[in-house]
């Protein structure tokens, strides 16, 4: 039995001890709120001051029904989030969900947690508006594996979105080299990070095809194989040629 939690890295904006501790926070709510109760039985140190566990329904003895070690642990990999302390603002976004970030810069997510998320735009960016950034795999693998003793860890799903298209000068190919640059950055991350003692065990790409992305809908692009939306043909990428070269050798220079 094992988890599929969505995480992103944390980073604190400043160097201070008030950012620190807000990314620290971040970490603790959008990273393991769930793994450290299923690991070790207790909610981690995620909230400023007093844990609102009255707003949570939390009772005592609830520890024992929280703990249920997983066998190994899963989660998503996509960006980095940089991290501000904003426990001292009067305005709140809102939402706890580890993707979101605050659209309005003043405010914070929420009065118990203290925290203000930005999407950081020091590296490049994806077609989807995510930025590129390798490292932060290897910052969050290693981490996991120091707070909760080396676990068995799978990367659950990981990827980009561009959106590379067949093109007549390309004989009906699809050469999506940024989307190769990416794995190849990530995957080569992640192997430092098993180099270094991580158990890592699998990586998933997301995903096999393009497909109807969450909110988004269709105009993004994620998938290994490309999909026309109208006719569902299907046409599979440079990208998913390289994977599958890549997943057949266990190398990255394919």
């Amino acid at each position: 039995m094992g988890s599929a939690y969505e995480m992103a890295p944390a980073y604190p904006k400043t160097d201070s001890e008030a950012d620190r501790a807000a990314a620290a926070r971040y970490h603790a709510m959008n990273n393991v709120f769930f793994l450290e109760a299923a690991m070790k039985g207790h909610y981690p140190k995620a909230f400023v001051g007093e844990p609102p566990y009255d707003i949570m329904g939390f009772e005592e003895g609830d520890e024992k029904i929280l703990y249920a070690p997983l066998d190994w642990v899963g989660f998503h990999f996509y960006t980095r989030r940089v991290v501000a302390d904003a426990s001292d603002t009067g305005g709140f976004g809102g939402g706890f969900s580890g993707t979101e970030i605050e659209s309005d810069s003043g405010s914070a997510r929420d009065p118990y947690t203290g925290i203000r998320a930005a999407m950081p735009t020091e590296g490049p960016l994806t077609d989807s508006g995510m930025e590129v950034w390798p490292r932060g795999i290897y910052d969050l693998v290693t981490k996991i594996s120091r707070e909760y003793n080396h676990p068995v860890i799978e990367i659950t799903e990981s990827g980009c979105g561009y959106l590379d298209a067949p093109s007549d000068n390309d004989n009906g190919r699809i050469p999506d080299t940024r989307r190769i640059q990416w794995y190849r950055q990530v995957l080569a991350e992640l192997a430092r990070a098993i180099a270094d003692g991580a158990r890592v065990r699998a990586y998933h790409a997301w995903s096999l095809l393009d497909n109807f992305q969450w909110a988004e809908g269709h105009t993004e692009r994620y998938g290994l194989i490309y999909t026309d939306f109208r006719s569902q043909e299907r046409t599979i990428k440079d990208s998913g040629y390289w994977y599958g070269r890549v997943a057949a050798s266990n190398r990255l220079d394919v």
